[in-house]
């Protein structure tokens, strides 16, 4: 009877584990913990921005502030993406122009795999925080809303 029961507890002990590590391999990406890029916004206040230019970035909007280090990937759409799509024609001549359409389509992925690529970061073909935090983006100037001819 202690041996039945000793199995019954050790069965149930590995079933646990076994669960446990099934459910860490089919989680969803560590992006799911960073918000989804769901507008763009203009800034001056980022870092070495000269005076007179501003940065059109996406970002996670929540209705009380702003966060840059947000997430993006095939099927997104929206002002995030428009924002990413032109920062990519801008900034990156070496890949061919997207059309900005507001949609994370697989022009817009493999446009940001080459982007990862080229600054050595790992290629998903995702934009999060790596990618924003790596990636060069147009200056406009506060004059006439036009690109600057410089990236950043």
């Amino acid at each position: 009877m202690n041996r039945n029961r000793f199995k019954v507890g050790a069965i149930s002990a590995i079933t646990g584990v076994i669960s446990t590590l099934l459910v860490g391999l089919t989680a969803s990406p560590a992006s799911a913990a960073t918000p989804e890029c769901n507008r763009a916004t203009i800034t001056t206040a980022a870092p070495n921005t000269p005076s007179g230019r501003y940065l059109y970035l996406p970002r996670y909007y929540n209705g009380g502030g702003s966060n840059y280090a947000c997430w993006m990937a095939y099927g997104t759409t929206g002002e995030g993406v428009k924002a990413l799509q032109q920062a990519i024609n801008l900034c990156y001549n070496n890949i061919p122009n997207l059309e900005v359409d507001w949609i994370y389509g697989s022009a817009t992925r493999a446009a940001v795999r080459a982007v990862q690529a080229e600054h050595r970061i790992k290629v998903d073909g995702e934009y999060g925080p790596d990618t924003y935090s790596a990636m060069r983006f147009p200056l406009y100037r506060t004059v006439d809303n036009a690109f600057s001819g410089a990236c950043m």
